[in-house]
């Protein structure tokens, strides 16, 4: 029979090994996230609304060329929660346009007409946050077209898939263009930046985490 001491030992080693294949295995997902990450080539869809998601806005630049194109006659806008910062800056008397508005005026300025411009959700703070608002609004077939960043539309899809399934929607995620992403994203700041907050963000995703707004609950 084994000794209490070699048990240990054995126990101490195989967790060793595991450990290292963790590491290894992250190690691995990082470096290759450019390619894992990188949104798939194809082209968008015939739909009946576009949806743009809150962040960057490269993202409502490309949704209104969609829209010039007659992809969809409707651009629905994530009206998302505000930040703290904002709310320094106006005691401050500072005042700051919200994010939605200046998606607004992006739209407006590319020549896409007021009355084709939604809003939906009430103060969003996650991408779950924003797939529920959709389903809420989503009638049965409706076609979905989503614009959002490249490092994005890989948890977007996921999201908005478990979240709408059962729901007879159809929702195609598409990245803008005018985003930088680049395979080796350790040599691009803006991309390494993205990269990394991705990753935790599906990370955070995979362990069961959602953050919903006060008016979701």
């Amino acid at each position: 029979m084994k000794s209490a001491l070699q048990i240990f030992t054995a126990s101490v080693r195989a967790l060793a090994y595991t450990s290292l294949a963790l590491v290894i295995s992250g190690i691995t997902l990082l470096v290759t996230a450019g390619f894992w990450l990188a949104p798939p080539n194809e082209p968008p869809q015939q739909a009946d609304v576009i949806i743009v998601l809150f962040g960057g806005m490269e993202r409502s630049t490309h949704a209104a060329e969609l829209y010039l194109r007659g992809i969809a006659p409707t651009i629905w806008v994530s009206r998302p929660a505000r930040e703290q910062s904002i709310d320094v800056l106006e005691q401050l008397g500072i005042v700051l346009p919200n994010e939605e508005e200046i998606h607004r005026r992006i739209l407006n300025r590319k020549g896409v007409p007021p009355h084709a411009i939604r809003f939906f959700g009430e103060g969003s703070v996650s991408s779950v946050d924003e797939a529920h608002a959709l389903k809420r609004l989503a009638t049965p077939a409706k076609r979905m077209l989503v614009v959002t960043s490249p490092t994005h539309v890989l948890r977007a899809r996921l999201m908005l898939s478990s979240v709408m399934a059962g729901a007879g929607s159809v929702v195609q995620v598409v990245a803008t263009p005018y985003e930088a992403f680049e395979r080796r994203w350790w040599q691009n700041q803006e991309s390494a930046r993205s990269v990394i907050l991705e990753i935790a963000k599906l990370t955070y995703d995979f362990l069961g985490g959602r953050f919903f707004s006060t008016s979701a609950k």
